[in-house]
C-alpha cells in the first residue's frame, strides 16, 4: 500500500497550528467521561487476561500438586486431568472474550478521538493501529500458548499417574 507524503516537521521557532474541537463544552464534557470510561474498560480487561492466565496457571499447580499426593487409584488422577482441560478451555474463552471487550472499547476510542482536537488525534496516532493490533495480539497468543503449554506439561508430569480405563 502506498504512504502518502511525509508532511515537513515544523521548526523549533515554528508553533503547531491547534485546531480545537468543535464541540460545545457539554457535549466536550460528556466525550471525555466517556473516553475515560473507556480507556478504564481496556486497562480492566487486559488486567482481567493477566489474572485469568495466572489464575489457571495457579490450578494447573494445584492440580499436580493434588495429582502428585493424593492417591494414585481410582477416578482422582483422572478427574484432575480432565478438570485441566476445562480450566484450559474455559480461560482460553475467557480471554478471547476480553479480547473481543478490549477491541469493541478501542473502537468507541477511536470514534471519540475523532470528535477532538488535531492535537488529540496527532498524540493517539504515534503509534500506528497496525502496529498497535500486532501487539496487542502477541501478548494473547502469549497467554494462550502458555496456558496451553501448562496444561501439556501437568499432563505429562502426571502421566505416570493417569489410568484411563481399566
Amino acid at each position: 500500500m502506498a504512504k502518502a507524503p511525509e508532511e515537513k516537521e515544523p521548526a523549533a521557532d515554528e508553533a503547531i497550528a491547534v485546531v480545537p474541537s468543535d464541540l460545545d463544552e457539554k457535549t466536550h464534557a460528556e466525550m471525555l467521561m466517556m473516553y475515560t470510561e473507556c480507556a478504564n474498560s481496556v486497562r480492566f480487561a487486559k488486567s482481567q487476561q493477566w489474572t485469568t492466565t495466572g489464575g489457571a496457571l495457579a490450578i494447573f499447580v494445584a492440580l499436580g500438586i493434588l495429582g502428585e499426593f493424593g492417591p494414585h487409584y481410582g477416578f482422582l488422577t483422572t478427574a484432575v486431568v480432565i478438570i485441566s482441560m476445562v480450566v484450559s478451555g474455559a480461560t482460553i474463552y475467557s480471554l478471547a472474550i476480553f479480547q473481543f471487550w478490549q477491541q469493541a472499547e478501542r473502537g468507541k476510542l477511536n470514534m471519540i478521538a475523532d470528535r477532538f482536537s488535531n492535537v488529540m488525534r496527532d498524540v493517539r496516532a504515534f503509534l500506528p493501529p497496525r502496529e498497535a493490533n500486532v501487539h496487542r495480539y502477541i501478548l494473547l497468543f502469549f497467554m494462550l500458548a502458555v496456558i496451553l503449554v501448562a496444561n501439556w506439561l501437568l499432563i505429562l508430569y502426571l502421566k505416570p499417574y493417569i489410568h484411563f480405563g481399566g
